[in-house]
């Protein structure tokens, strides 16, 4: 929304509202009666510094440039968007076709794809030169329902075999080369199959549509052994896991994704019956790939062979695993009396070490009957890094002691079970030879700079811990759930009420475009039963209307199209939390614009506005300390607080 930030900073919200509002300035803001309200006392402020006016008054409401003159002047956000623009001095350009091309081109890809897998799976099931691959897939054990299922092909020794197939179906060569299906010679023209002689093997995202491909050499002599398709406009080995989208329906009713290194891994253990299992791409696991999971389930086991497990990438891996992977952060007394807020994560990741010298297609193959004992015997994080590494270090010195024990504490630390944190402190101390206290002790010393929250006041309890991705941020996130699971709305409305508050409102949105989408969004959202017709309606609608509402649409369906495989009842919670999430952020800014202008005031010397001004803050403050309550009693960690309670009042 490039252009939207470009009127912003080109139009002075002070210059522009001073044409509606007469303001005067007191400090670092502007007052001036209520436009929106009749009002005797001043109570609209415009902020420069964040280029955002509100309230304080009767209407209770703020926003930017846009909505202020989208309310002032009854305007939709399409018209509000011309006269600024206009005003600026931005020239809204005709629609240009470049997003448009950028999806049909996405479009031909996945059609492409799906293409090349029914060829690759007609050439195992039938032809003759695929014998090698049936042969070796017998090896394996791997029966045909799971050749069907994987959709499982060969690809020709020829060089020119998929080549010929998709441009006699007409595609381009471009089109291959921008797929990953054919390679360009080196200092030519001339093009050439990628995956020769191989076994392929369908790589899909969340919805089913294949993307890349895997394909394991049949001939010992080609290497490599596995090989993948590069980084295309589909594809992107950081952010897939291979067999995601048979696995996600058994992850959810297991409430459990298991985590493997290969594809053979997942072929035998979806035939065993155990569906929850998916694998990374040939790499340390990424904090994408582990946010696909999060959408599933809280509970993650990584099964590793022998050797695997104890290398420093699988420690990486579960580094990564658990910044990636939700925590909320708890207030901790320390000696002086302040208050430290410690990282508790929300998750459970525990380790299924196999035994030496078998990796899990050895297992699933051989003894699938063990499969379930492995993964219910997987170690918790803890306990397996704390095995591990007294594995490589010599504890026989002080030093390497130390080391030790200040990589496993902070894992200690996040546990949130105090029963469970102390066997590990107890297991730690026998393992290291020193004292329970002494560990202890060093427990509640200050996180290092690596890992440390911070020594911060009560209210800081809300803190937003997520990163936004720009452009896709909280309210973006939420639009999409709208998008994708209208029926889930009226749910979260309904359990927003029950705990007294309102329903999604436009005014929870700050973005102006994002309020404008989501009056859109809400005349369709109460017919679920036409959910995928109306969706599409308003994407013809948008770009009939407006052009750059429909880029922002078009950006948000596609950045949030993995919200779709997410179940009903989760997207209505995850709904809840990111509408209590917005309005948390408001109330805090709402907060510290109130303690600007309250130390205005007392510069000033104005007791009146001061005494004014600290009651807002009270009662800000109380309305921020309601809806924390509300978010924390939807957060995992806050559920099992409240059953505890629960327990102990019995």
């Amino acid at each position: 929304m490039q252009i939207i930030e470009e009127i912003k900073d080109r139009i002075d919200i002070v210059d522009f509202i001073s044409s509606y509002v007469p303001l005067k300035k007191a400090g670092r803001t502007y007052k001036g009666l209520c436009p929106f309200h009749a009002e005797k006392t001043p109570s609209f402020v415009v902020f420069p510094h964040t280029q955002t006016w509100h309230c304080f008054g009767a209407c209770g409401t703020g926003g930017d440039i846009f909505s202020f003159l989208m309310r002032r002047e009854g305007l939709d956000f399409s018209e509000a968007l011309r006269r600024l623009a206009e005003r600026a001095g931005v020239t809204l350009e005709p629609a240009s076709p470049r997003s448009e091309a950028s999806e049909q081109k996405r479009a031909r890809l996945i059609e492409m794809h799906a293409l090349a897998a029914q060829y690759y799976h007609h050439l195992l099931r039938h032809s003759g030169e695929a014998e090698e691959a049936r042969a070796y897939l017998a090896r394996r054990k791997i029966n045909l329902d799971t050749v069907d299922r994987f959709q499982l092909g060969y690809a020709l020794k020829s060089w020119e075999g998929i080549k010929f197939f998709l441009l006699g179906r007409g595609y381009s060569e471009q089109d291959l080369i921008e797929g990953g299906l054919i390679v360009k010679k080196e200092g030519g023209e001339s093009t050439y199959d990628r995956f020769r002689n191989r076994l392929m093997i369908p790589i899909r995202n969340m919805r089913g549509q294949v993307i890349a491909f895997g394909a394991r050499a049949l001939n010992p002599n080609d290497v490599p052994k596995y090989l993948n398709s590069p980084q295309t406009p589909l594809f992107d080995k950081g952010h897939t896991l291979f067999g995601i989208d048979l696995a996600a329906p058994a992850i959810r009713q297991t409430d459990q994704a298991v985590l493997v290194e290969g594809y053979m891994d997942v072929l035998s253990a979806h035939q065993a019956g155990y569906a929850n299992v998916v694998a990374g791409m040939g790499t340390a696991l990424t904090e994408a790939q582990l946010q696909q999971l999060k959408r599933l389930t809280c509970r993650f086991v990584l099964a590793l062979d022998a050797d695997t497990a104890g290398s420093a990438a699988t420690l990486r891996g579960i580094e990564t695993a658990r910044e990636a992977l939700e925590s909320d952060s708890r207030p901790v007394f320390t000696s002086h009396g302040l208050i430290r807020f410690e990282r508790r994560l929300d998750v459970d990741i525990r380790i299924a070490a196999l035994p030496p010298g078998r990796d899990p297609d050895d297992i699933l193959r051989e003894s699938p009957e063990d499969w379930p004992r492995i993964i219910a015997e997987a170690l918790p994080v803890a306990s397996f890094v704390m095995q591990t590494l007294a594995a490589q270090t010599d504890l026989s010195t002080a030093r390497e002691k130390t080391r030790l024990v200040r990589q496993v504490l902070p894992l200690i630390r996040e546990v949130d079970n105090e029963v469970e944190r102390e066997h590990y402190i107890s297991e730690l101390a026998q393992l290291v030879k020193v004292s329970e206290r002494a560990l202890l002790s060093e427990l509640q010393r200050p996180l290092t700079s690596s890992t440390r929250t911070g020594m911060v006041a009560a209210s800081s309890l809300a803190e937003d811990k997520d990163e936004e991705k720009p452009g896709f941020g909280a309210e973006e996130h939420l639009l999409a759930l709208v998008m994708y699971h209208p029926d889930a709305l009226a749910i979260a409305n309904e359990q927003l009420a029950a705990m007294g508050f309102d329903g999604l409102l436009p005014s929870d949105f700050q973005r102006s475009e994002n309020q404008s989408l989501f009056l859109h969004l809400s005349h369709w959202a109460s017919q679920p039963d036409r959910a995928e017709d109306a969706l599409n309606e308003l994407d013809t609608g948008l770009g009939q209307l407006n052009r750059i509402l429909y880029q922002h649409f078009g950006f948000i369906r596609e950045r949030g199209a993995q919200l779709e495989i997410v179940p009903y009842r989760l997207a209505s919670e995850e709904m809840v939390k990111g509408i209590l999430r917005l309005r948390i952020r408001q109330v805090q800014a709402e907060i510290a614009n109130l303690r600007l202008l309250l130390d205005e005031m007392s510069v000033e010397g104005n007791r009146e506005e001061q005494r004014v001004y600290s009651h807002l803050v009270e009662t800000a403050k109380q309305r921020l300390q309601a809806l924390e309550r509300a978010y924390d009693r939807c957060t995992l960690m806050g559920r099992r607080r409240e059953e505890k309670v629960r327990l102990r009042s019995k």
